[in-house]
């Protein structure tokens, strides 16, 4: 998958339901770590006022096992990392997750990083990727 292929999946998946002529508001993301990605991320999907102004980051994991994306749901939703986006490619698995703050990424990616289940997932991926946005 090239990366205009994942920004065209990734808009495309943000808007489920939108009626036609319906006018969907845009969040604007610009880049403030990583590396080889889009310095800035449009995002038309329906984003809950309090997110509008916060962290984003986009996580892939490339060479990911089939059943690793139910696994990652849940080891996220204990670990208070929520996905807006979700996105399974070929042996790949794309996540758009916003955080309320920086304080608040590191604070679940720290709690995710100590789970022993987190851990003996590992090996069911070969590398992640990630990049992280600020809304503009």
């Amino acid at each position: 998958m090239t990366r205009r292929d994942l920004w065209v999946t990734l808009a495309a998946a943000a808007m489920p339901g939108r009626a036609s002529g319906e006018a969907s508001p845009a969040v604007i993301l610009k880049a403030i770590a990583g590396a080889r990605l889009p310095a800035v991320l449009t995002i038309t999907a329906r984003v809950p006022g309090n997110l509008r102004g916060s962290f984003w980051e986009l996580r892939t994991y490339t060479g990911a096992e089939p059943t690793l994306e139910g696994h990652l749901s849940q080891l996220f939703s204990r670990t208070g990392i929520r996905p807006l986006i979700q996105e399974s490619a070929r042996a790949s698995l794309t996540y758009l997750i916003p955080f309320d703050s920086l304080a608040a990424r590191d604070r679940a990616w720290t709690e995710l990083n100590t789970d022993p289940a987190w851990t003996g997932a590992r090996p069911r991926f070969d590398s992640y990727h990630f990049a992280l946005y600020r809304a503009a």
